[in-house]
């Protein structure tokens, strides 16, 4: 589970690589998160995300939001994403976390 603030919602551009092949037009949310160090100090991260449903984060805007979320490990970065179906639902609280 992720929390922070929804800080973008967007539709990435499209286009046809050297194979001809289609790409982009995928609905993406921006969350603001903070993830508390070892040493207690925070670090606000920017994680996008895929989602299938744009307008519900669009309507929760600059709110702290919970969404189920899922990572793994590729080329030793953590890549996150957005478990499938998953809509935010509205947080109280003033810190959020990155999972």
């Amino acid at each position: 589970m992720m929390t922070g603030e929804v800080f973008n919602v967007l539709l990435t551009p499209t286009g046809t690589n050297r194979n001809g092949e289609q790409y982009g037009g995928d609905h993406q949310v921006q969350i603001m998160g903070e993830t508390i160090l070892t040493n207690g100090e925070k670090r606000k991260e920017l994680v996008t995300l895929r989602t299938d449903h744009p307008e519900a984060f669009k309507k929760l805007l600059g709110k702290t939001i919970a969404v189920a979320i899922g990572a793994f490990v590729r080329n030793g970065s953590i890549v996150y994403y957005m478990q499938k179906g998953a809509l935010p639902a509205t947080v109280n609280q003033t810190a959020s976390t990155t999972a």
